[in-house]
């Protein structure tokens, strides 16, 4: 029994130490875009640019911090991470200045890479064939939950207490992960993570791994699923809210469009914590993986072309509902996919390649979405979101590149 116990004990762990860390920068996503000027920013594209900042790095630090996962165990680097975690709340309550603003941005962006692998390398060494989509749903439903309690709890600290004690209890959060990291995580060396699992034959190396037609399709879909769910749907939501109803719509109270948006997307990590780890248990059984993710993408298509339609409020507001019960679906879905193709090959290869892939997804969606909404319009935007989808959905339903997915 606590041979089976502790794998899942692992993974829960590690989820929950890295709820702590996000919830400083949750809170960012709330806070800054409102009180910028008690922040030391001067112009709301400096805010802009501050919140993108750790994605932007986070392209080319994943190769490096790939490596070190493949030198340094997961204890060792998520320990580095839980104090980066700590000690970058703590910087942001004192910086003043965009250049400080903009280093501790970059530095965040270092430790999410660090605790991004972590997570997908927890999961690896302690799922089974049957049992991997679950630990990933679990995995990534509990630490959002760090996501939920910056954006609720931030927002209404700020207003009652102001921005640095705001901060301030963000790195007060944060510092519940270090001796998490320090006392309860178990320690693995990284040649466990590429030593063969397969009966008969040795995982894939190098380049070799990289080659596989099904990690490319792995990579290429999740990019792409990425840069439209991820960077395109969840940065222009607000902007299509407006494009519908206006200044905003009132639902015995008005309600501006910045702020209906901001619900709507809170919902979504408020259910994360019970619907991926379903939606992994799901995966792991007869229909698969493979199935599950064309069926997702189908439905994300026909809900995205649904959106430009002229329909009443409470069915529009259904349809974006049902995106991001799709969204939640979609993300579980490719961590699972890609530590099935990583489980067959170098880990530490297939885990790199596949987060600096979704990285550069939720990086060019907000570019690529706005500038195709300001070359075509906001319908034919969401449209092209729905054909690209489509395709994808056919693809997996008809030719699923990944073997042997649950």
């Amino acid at each position: 029994m606590e041979r089976i116990a502790q794998p899942r004990r692992q993974v829960i762990i590690f989820a929950l130490l890295t709820a702590a860390c996000v919830a400083s920068d949750a809170m960012l996503y709330v806070v800054l875009p409102v009180r910028w000027m008690d922040a030391g920013l001067s112009s709301l594209w400096e805010v802009g640019l501050v919140l993108s900042l750790n994605r932007l790095a986070r392209l080319p630090l994943n190769p490096v911090i790939g490596w070190v996962y493949s030198r340094l165990s997961v204890k060792t680097c998520t320990i580095f991470a839980a104090l980066l975690s700590l000690l970058i709340p703590l910087g942001y309550t004192q910086a003043a200045s965009f250049a400080a603003w903009a280093a501790l941005r970059v530095l965040w962006g270092l430790a999410w890479s660090l605790l991004k692998l972590g997570g997908l390398f927890t999961v690896m060494d302690a799922a089974g064939e049957h049992d991997r989509g679950y630990l990933i749903g679990l995995y990534t439903g509990t630490y959002r939950l760090g996501n939920l309690a910056g954006m609720l709890g931030g927002g209404l600290m700020a207003d009652i207490a102001g921005l640095r004690p705001t901060l301030f209890a963000g790195a007060v959060v944060a510092a519940i992960a270090l001796p998490m990291a320090v006392f309860l995580l178990r320690r693995t060396p990284p040649s466990y993570r590429n030593a063969p699992d397969t009966p008969g034959g040795e995982k894939k190396k190098g380049l070799a791994a990289l080659l596989s037609a099904e990690l490319f399709w792995v990579l290429f879909t999740c990019l792409f699923v990425t840069l439209i769910i991820e960077g395109f749907f969840m940065s222009t939501l607000s902007a299509l809210l407006e494009y519908h109803f206006g200044a905003g719509v009132n639902v015995g109270i008005f309600l501006g469009c910045a702020t209906l948006a901001g619900i709507m997307q809170s919902m979504r990590w408020s259910w994360d914590p019970l619907l991926s780890p379903l939606v992994g248990r799901i995966s792991d059984g007869p229909i698969g993986r493979t199935g599950m993710f064309a069926a997702g993408c189908f439905c994300a298509a026909v809900l995205f072309a649904l959106t430009t339609l002229q329909l009443p409020l409470l069915p529009w507001l259904l349809i974006i509902v049902g995106i991001e019960l799709c969204c939640t679906a979609m993300t579980t879905l490719s961590d699972a996919l890609a530590t099935d193709v990583a489980s067959r090959s170098q880990a530490v290869v297939v885990i790199t390649a596949y987060t600096l892939a979704i990285d550069l997804g939720a990086a060019l969606g907000p570019l690529g979405g706005y500038t195709v909404l300001s070359l075509w319009g906001m319908n034919a935007a969401y449209l092209a979101a729905a054909l690209l989808l489509a395709l994808f959905a056919l693809r997996w339903a008809f030719r699923p590149p990944v073997r042997n997915a649950a």
